[in-house]
């Protein structure tokens, strides 16, 4: 009888520490969770921060220093000689998704800052692009709208080229017309071979 009682008091027994041994990985595995949910937690306000970031629809472009060169009003005025006929203008530009050359084209286009000065490349001249290979910059205008007199074309072809030198990279400039070489612009000046020097 009594090595019954006693095999009853080592199932009991036995059962009990099953029982602890279930409850206490059954409250590991719940702090795991809690980790697992509180590293989820984290992630997701991380993951909100990051959406919440505000993003700069216009970030900040380079700006570059460049000389310009443009038309001295009073030379055009009196047609004294003695007087200079390009004068250069410092300008700050931003070049944005255009190449540097392209940018510096297009703002001569634009007039001048100083009241003595002017562009006289015309508004009705369409530039297609400027591109750069071997330290030649290849200014390629659109054969519409080239026309003018001799001292139009000329100075046109002096701002552009007396500018473009200015820029360490560049030791020659070609004018193009529809992508292609042509002999003159507006039908007085050769443009042939690329201008090396500046004009004036």
């Amino acid at each position: 009888m009594m090595k019954k009682y006693i095999a009853i008091l080592l199932i009991i027994i036995i059962s009990l520490s099953l029982y602890g041994c279930s409850a206490n990985n059954g409250t590991a595995d719940e702090g795991k969770n809690d980790e697992v949910n509180n590293v989820d937690q984290v992630e997701g306000e991380k993951a909100g921060e990051n959406n919440d970031q505000i993003v700069d629809p216009n970030p900040d472009i380079d700006e570059t220093e460049v000389t310009l060169y443009y038309v001295n009003n009073e030379y055009i005025e009196t047609g004294d000689d003695s007087l200079q006929k390009l004068v250069p203008e410092k300008r700050t530009i931003s070049a944005g998704n255009i190449p540097l050359e392209e940018a510096i084209v297009k703002e001569l286009m634009k007039n001048p800052e100083s009241k003595k000065l002017s562009t006289v490349i015309s508004s009705n001249i369409t530039l297609l692009g400027v591109e750069v290979a071997d330290k030649t910059a290849f200014v390629n205008f659109s054969q519409e709208g080239l026309y003018g007199g001799s001292m139009q074309e000329d100075f046109t072809i002096a701002q552009i080229v007396n500018t473009l030198l200015e820029l360490d990279h560049i030791d020659k400039v070609q004018f193009l017309i529809n992508g292609k070489k042509a002999e003159t612009l507006m039908g007085h000046i050769s443009i042939t071979e690329p201008f090396e020097e500046p004009i004036y």
